[in-house]
């Protein structure tokens, strides 16, 4: 089996040499478009500022709001505290609201956290507590204090899941130090920061911190990191442990920095560059973004440095070694490694900017990566990018600009996707995007639509799926970089370039959290898929087949076998495939959960790789990865999936086809 993180770590090799077009795409600038979604609804939140970007899980959207009460330093108003909505994306129902009346600050800025395969939304507060709720019901399923000094918590969460030989643990940073908790909100470890040092907007992140990472090693270098408000910063293993910390204004020849934006890895741009830790620090006259990197396996030494203005954003991690900043002045993307062909940094926006600028994922038409500024002015206002790499520089092209119909300041980025957008400013106002022929959405006219603001009716419509949230880490995928994969001398290259072709695009998004596209790729390698001999019970379940080279398949070569969840073997057919598919199957959202109940009914042994990207198959039943280079592949409805098998959602009536190629 394969070491943990394998594919984690392939995701990084296929970015070490900086794409010949674009940041993963084609680009032709004097045509780069992406078509700005028309205004589908609204809503007057009326309680109190949203400080970050709302979470779109398909039809689902959850926004975060501080509170609002017209009394300073009174009760919140009644049914207008701090907390979350939920809504449904296309109509603008609310499904259920939460009030976490505990927080007095009238801000909450630690973005919600949705955890894939769970149905749970994971909340931050500045009261210092974390909850947990049902995404589909709003059902509160536990609440953990940490200790609050000023703030609480204020920063991302980032869950890992599914880690083979490490309890599923959702990482936080609270005003005081770093803890994990279970899934379940029991605590599995906790560090204090030193010198009663406290953090402030100081998420979680992942960096690497070995000078001698190689993208085929194990996990050695791989840690979760924070920072604090005296410019400490601290790192510790996935498990909880080696919690290990140094002083930046030591390391720096600084005094009284600051870290308010989560670490992340710093991609190298050549294949003589190495990995390393990213960290924006602030000053009292500034910030920086460094590269640091750790020597001797104790030491943090400064690789490189570049000097930022006042009140710096959250950073956005584009491929090829490129780092995206705003400020108080601008917004720039860095080219960190000063590459011969690339200025040191492109302009792509004027400030201020100082909150979540976001890299979304979706379709759009002529290439380019999609980026999306909040501006923060009284008429605050959100900036659409297109950004790419020209002949000698990154290039970029303003698509559109989103003023909101209420003004008000905005430090919050836009959630979801490029063809489905919601974003809120500190009005409390709440706008959606969408395209009218979006396949999820209903067919409701425009005043139904437009009067939804007043709907307040319960709804049952479940969360399906949604983005993966670990948005520190970023990571872009191209069929060039794939393809020298696979010309590599060794095995472990070629699998890199395989694994890189399958996966072409995979962006991690809310900032902790790295979000991820929930989309099947449209290009290549799709099948005809047809209900047809299918027992006709199965027309509306779910169906899973598992598909086998005829050197494995143990019956009749063409024989297709149809077991039924309750039944056991009903038919049989003979055609082309030598298949199991197991019917019958109802209530999955994601292949993963779909395929391990198709293959326990099947009797096939079922295992898995699980990754902070998500969970990938090794084997079924007698076709073991890697057996003469083949390897599992998956088809939803006739569409050839790319993502983790836990993070690919499916409908009620979905034909999962696996082939084992």
């Amino acid at each position: 089996m394969p070491s943990k993180f394998v594919i984690f770590i392939v995701f990084f090799g296929l970015l070490i040499v900086p794409a010949s077009t674009s940041l993963g795409h084609t680009v032709d600038p004097e045509n780069a478009a992406w078509e700005f979604p028309p205004l589908q609804w609204t809503k007057d939140l009326e309680s109190g500022y949203v400080s970050t970007a709302p979470v779109v899980v398909e039809e689902m959207l959850f926004v975060k709001v501080g509170g609002r009460s017209d009394s300073p330093g009174g009760p919140w108003d009644d049914g207008k505290g701090p907390g979350i909505y939920a809504f449904n994306t296309y109509t603008g129902e609310q499904i259920w609201r939460y009030e976490h009346t505990q927080s007095r600050s009238g801000f909450e800025i630690s973005p919600p956290v949705f955890v894939y395969g769970f149905d749970m939304l994971i909340n931050g507060w500045t009261s210092g507590n974390i909850t947990a709720h049902n995404t589909s019901t709003g059902e509160l399923l536990w609440m953990y204090e940490t200790e609050r000094i000023s703030w609480g918590v204020t920063g991302k969460l980032m869950p890992v899941i599914g880690e083979p030989n490490v309890q599923d643990t959702i990482h936080i940073s609270t005003e005081t130090g770093v803890l994990g908790l279970s899934l379940n909100g029991t605590l599995l470890f906790q560090h204090t920061f030193p010198d009663n040092a406290t953090g402030y907007r100081n998420g979680v992140g992942l960096a690497i911190l070995s000078e001698n990472f190689s993208i085929f090693s194990s996990t050695s270098g791989l840690l979760l990191a924070t920072g604090d408000e005296s410019g400490g910063f601290h790192s510790w293993e996935i498990d909880g442990s080696n919690f290990s910390s140094w002083d930046l204004n030591s390391i720096l020849g600084a005094s009284e920095l600051k870290m308010r934006t989560p670490p992340f890895i710093m991609y190298p741009s050549h294949q003589n560059d190495t990995f390393g830790a990213g960290v924006i620090v602030q000053g009292s006259e500034g910030g920086e973004l460094v590269n640091l990197q750790l020597n001797n396996e104790s030491n943090l030494s400064v690789k490189n440095r570049v000097s930022l203005g006042i009140a710096p954003s959250i950073p956005v991690n584009l491929p090829n070694g490129v780092v995206v900043t705003g400020d108080l002045d601008s917004v720039k993307a860095h080219c960190f490694y000063n590459l011969t062909d690339c200025d040191n940094a492109t302009v792509i926006d004027f400030g201020p900017v100082s909150g979540e600028p976001v890299l979304l994922g979706g379709n759009y038409n002529l290439g380019g990566m999609p980026l999306v500024v909040p501006h923060n002015t009284a008429d605050g206002y959100w900036a659409g990018h297109l950004v790419w790499w020209g002949e000698n520089n990154i290039e970029s092209s303003l698509q559109w600009d989103w003023h909101p119909q209420k003004e008000g300041w905005l430090t919050a980025g836009v959630g979801g996707t490029t063809e489905v957008m919601a974003a809120a400013n500190d009005a409390s106002w709440l706008e959606v995007r969408y395209f009218d022929d979006d396949p999820n959405a209903p067919s409701i006219d425009s005043d139904e639509q437009q009067n939804s603001e007043n709907q307040e009716t319960k709804s049952n419509n479940p969360t399906v799926t949604g983005l993966p949230l670990l948005t520190e880490l970023l990571v872009v995928m191209t069929l060039v970089l794939s393809t020298a994969g696979l010309a590599g001398g060794n095995m472990a290259a070629k699998r890199a370039g395989s694994l890189g072709i399958l996966l072409v695009l995979l962006l991690l998004l809310p900032t902790l959290n790295l979000a991820w596209v929930t989309a099947v790729s449209d290009e290549g390698g799709d099948l005809e898929t047809s209900r047809e001999g299918f027992p006709e019970e199965w027309n509306d379940s779910q169906v899973v087949c598992f598909e086998y080279p005829e050197d494995l398949w143990w019956d009749e070569v063409g024989m297709t076998i149809f077991l039924d969840d309750d039944e056991g073997e009903i038919a049989r057919l003979q055609g082309n495939n030598s298949r199991t598919c197991v019917g019958g199957l109802s209530e999955h959202q994601t292949i993963q959960t779909a395929t391990v109940e198709a293959a326990q009914l099947a009797g096939f042994e079922y295992t898995w790789d699980s990754q902070p990207l998500g969970v990938f198959v090794e084997d079924i039943g007698p076709a073991e990865g890697g057996d003469g280079d083949r390897w599992w592949l998956y088809w939803v409805d006739g569409k050839h999936g790319n993502l983790a098998v836990n993070l690919q959602p499916i409908t009620n009536a979905s034909v999962v086809e696996w082939r084992f190629l």
